[in-house]
């Protein structure tokens, strides 16, 4: 009887000091000077205590348009498209009346609420869902970009969870948005770190461009990882863990996750992909880890200086664009006039012997 008691409260204990989203079952790596605040393993069902298969809801009418299509397989995420995946607002294929065209989305996300997202337009009211939503900390993911050619689309992104919600339900400042992978299907080797301030005063508008090393096929073949370090002092983002861009931008409240991919939205483009169906993206984790120090909000920048430090940022990348451009300009001449002094006496000895 004591055994069976002890076993019991050790298994509760353990429980109780799981991050969320974990289960016993799962075993997630450390990392050194954080500690583990939310884990997704994608081993077994999809967690809906913490994501909602849907992607805004509120923002549309058709609920088949906005229901996740999504299988979870050898430890995976599998978020696809098909040829028939159900349009988004309920448009018709061919159509070219602009509010009727095709436009499909696909997603999972951690909050929901009336209003959320000022990008989105509210359609309808819905139940609201509260799974994850944080401040500041490490964010991974570990996945393959999705293989597809022409337009599409697909990202993990962040909204606030605009907690300061007036009492009509519509106006809120806390809705900044981060995206930390914006991806094109056609551009697996590229994607786009991203601020947008929406109604936040306190931010600036940022974007920036990353060009990723190796083949671009590469980042669709193989599992790689993409993270954003997000501290009062700004947001640092890295891919397999070596720093890829930086901004001193910080939104200053919780923010949701969203993990969606699009095709014939007005961001991704309105051509269809040419082929490859079904498109899918793989997904190993989603974890969020928390500086076991803490976060010190005396190391915020206010928003001059936030501005001025990612001009000089962006200048100090255009400088280095250039000096690679004119690196390789200059090994071209060099290759050029090395062939042309070669080819001399070459030249010199057939002139002699006529």
């Amino acid at each position: 009887m004591c055994k069976k008691t002890t076993a019991v409260l050790l298994a509760l204990t353990i429980l109780l000091a799981l991050p969320l989203g974990t289960s016993a079952e799962e075993s997630v790596p450390e990392k050194e000077g954080y500690v583990l605040d939310f884990s997704t393993e994608f081993n077994d069902e999809l967690n809906t205590e913490y994501w909602l298969p849907q992607y805004l809801p509120h923002c549309t009418t058709n609920a088949e348009g906005s229901s996740a299509r999504y299988k979870i397989e050898n430890g995976c995420l599998n978020l696809f498209l098909t040829k028939d995946s159900p349009d988004y607002f309920g448009g018709q294929p061919g159509s070219t009346d602009p509010d009727n065209l095709l436009w499909i989305a696909n997603g999972i996300q951690t909050w929901e609420k009336n209003h959320l997202h000022p990008g989105g337009n509210h359609q309808m009211n819905v139940e609201p869902f509260e799974g994850y939503a944080t401040q500041y900390g490490y964010f991974e993911i570990r996945m393959k970009m999705p293989d597809t050619k022409g337009g599409g689309y697909a990202s993990w992104w962040f909204i606030g969870t605009q907690d300061d919600m007036s009492s009509d339900g519509i106006t809120s400042e806390q809705n900044g948005e981060i995206d930390v992978l914006e991806t094109f299907f056609e551009s697996p080797g590229v994607f786009e770190p991203k601020v947008h301030p929406w109604n936040d005063g306190n931010l600036n508008e940022w974007s920036d461009k990353v060009t990723l090393e190796g083949e671009p096929t590469d980042y669709i073949n193989e599992f790689h990882t993409y993270a954003m370090d997000w501290r009062p002092e700004g947001i640092t983002f890295y891919v397999d863990g070596k720093k890829v861009a930086k901004t001193y931008e910080s939104p200053q409240y919780r923010m949701c996750m969203i993990l969606s991919m699009y095709i014939n939205s007005d961001f991704s483009g309105w051509d269809e992909p040419e082929n490859n169906y079904p498109i899918e993206w793989l997904i190993d984790y989603v974890r969020v880890y928390k500086d076991k120090n803490g976060y010190d909000e005396s190391d915020r920048l206010n928003n001059f200086q936030r501005f001025i430090k990612d001009i000089c940022n962006s200048l100090a990348a255009f400088r280095q664009e250039v000096d690679l451009f004119f690196e390789n300009l200059h090994t071209q001449f060099c290759l050029f006039f090395e062939q042309i002094l070669s080819r001399i006496p070459a030249l010199y000895t057939t002139k002699i012997s006529n």
